[in-house]
């Protein structure tokens, strides 16, 4: 499980942050679990799917993790590119 931290994402048992591996700004990176250092290759923007519409839908927030319930969201990298956490399978 995981929450917001600032603009980090903590695993909340054992404390680490998602971090894009060697702080490169490319495509195709690993984000792995690191040691919390607070870099900008730890830092993320959560932007909420419907941010971009007039009138934003249902959801509360939790205060516990920092997000809203069942309302889509993006995870950016705050990197200068901004790129977008994409979850690629292997089978």
């Amino acid at each position: 499980m995981f929450k917001r931290d600032g603009a980090l994402i903590v695993n909340v048992k054992n404390g680490k942050a998602m971090d894009v591996h060697g702080g490169v700004d490319a495509e195709n990176r690993n984000v792995i679990m690191w040691t919390k250092h607070g870099k900008i290759n730890q830092q993320w923007n959560i932007i909420y799917a419907d941010e971009y519409e007039e009138e934003p839908g249902k959801g509360e927030l939790n205060e516990r993790f920092g997000l809203y319930v069942e309302r889509p969201f993006y995870i950016v990298s705050a990197l200068p590119a901004h790129r977008y956490l994409d979850l690629v399978s292997n089978n």
